[in-house]
């Protein structure tokens, strides 16, 4: 009798331990683990056509560029400027801890991120997403983007905010709450919060 109950509760605990590797979801490898990011700022013409705008490149742009380490911050002392009036395409390259471009994953999961840019002070910038998937179809998401600088201001922390949507968030979010303050609204978490001090100048105020 003993030996029986054994039996029985031994497939009991077999049964038990199959229908927990059944039901329970098997982690998967994080591809959007990101050691270190740089956001790339190249000036582009901007071009009027009926009711949107072209970007064209143009020679010899003023190209500035931030790297941000795993913290999310840039080397001490950095210090980015835009001058008003210009347009500056605005890109991401994100790194894993092998070194390995990951951005491009942002874009293929277009349906669970959105990038926020965040702290200018109101009405200071203007952007719009340009990312293409894999079929060449616009989709929003803010791994390539235009940034368009309206007025000065004083110097102020610029957010770049990868967001990893909940399931089914991304329906809420339109083209403009690329600046929501509130933008933790749209639950989830943070794959990247990049933080570079940004300064809106006047043209040739800097020293170009």
């Amino acid at each position: 009798m003993k030996k029986n109950n054994f039996y029985i509760v031994a497939f009991a605990f077999i049964a038990l331990l199959t229908s927990c590797s059944k039901d329970d979801p098997t982690p998967e490898i994080d591809q959007e683990e990101v050691s270190t990011a740089t956001l790339t700022f190249t000036e582009v013409e901007r071009e009027l056509h009926n009711d949107h705008y072209h970007y064209n490149p143009i020679t010899d742009a003023e190209v500035e560029v931030v790297e941000f380490g795993a913290d999310g911050l840039p080397p001490a002392g950095v210090h980015l400027h835009l001058e008003v009036g210009k347009t500056y395409k605005v890109a991401l390259v994100a790194k894993d801890f092998a070194g390995r471009e990951t951005q491009q994953t942002f874009v293929e999961r277009h349906d669970i991120h959105q990038a926020f840019l965040l702290g200018a002070p109101a009405d200071a910038l203007e952007y719009v997403y340009a990312d293409r998937d894999a079929e060449n179809k616009k989709v929003s998401v803010g791994v390539t983007g235009y940034i368009t600088v309206l007025k000065a201001s004083n110097t102020f922390v610029f957010r770049y905010v990868m967001r990893h949507l909940n399931e089914g968030v991304k329906a809420n979010i339109t083209a403009d709450d690329w600046n929501n303050a509130n933008y933790t609204q749209f639950t989830g978490a943070n794959d990247l919060d990049l933080k570079v001090e940004l300064h809106l100048v006047e043209e040739d105020e800097h020293g170009h």
